[in-house]
């Protein structure tokens, strides 16, 4: 007879574990040029994965859609158009959601 609450409260442990989970967006953004880099975005965080590094933005309030940034880059998303501006880097332009590639999970 115990096993049976147990493994009710075991699946209701389960079943909350899995919903404290937070989901998050993955998208391939592509810029002119040929360029493109790829970017997951979890909670108040966006983590921009370049060729040779990565880098995690802090969401900020906008009025101008999703705006995240750090001392390295800005980016700013509204719709299908991203706003992405790196420090070292200013040739980042044209860039979209590459809805072909783009996934929620």
């Amino acid at each position: 007879m115990t096993a049976l609450p147990l493994a009710f409260v075991l699946m209701l442990m389960g079943a909350a574990t899995a919903a404290a989970v937070e989901p998050h967006e993955t998208y391939h953004v592509a810029c002119a040029q040929g360029r493109s880099f790829g970017l997951r975005i979890e909670g108040w965080q966006a983590h921009v994965q370049l060729a040779d590094s990565e880098l995690v933005l802090a969401r900020k309030p906008s009025s101008l859609g999703q705006h995240f940034r750090s001392g390295d880059a800005t980016l700013i998303l509204d719709g299908g158009f991203v706003a992405f501006v790196q420090k070292s880097d200013w040739d980042w332009q044209d860039c979209r959601i590459d809805p072909a590639v783009g996934s929620e999970r």
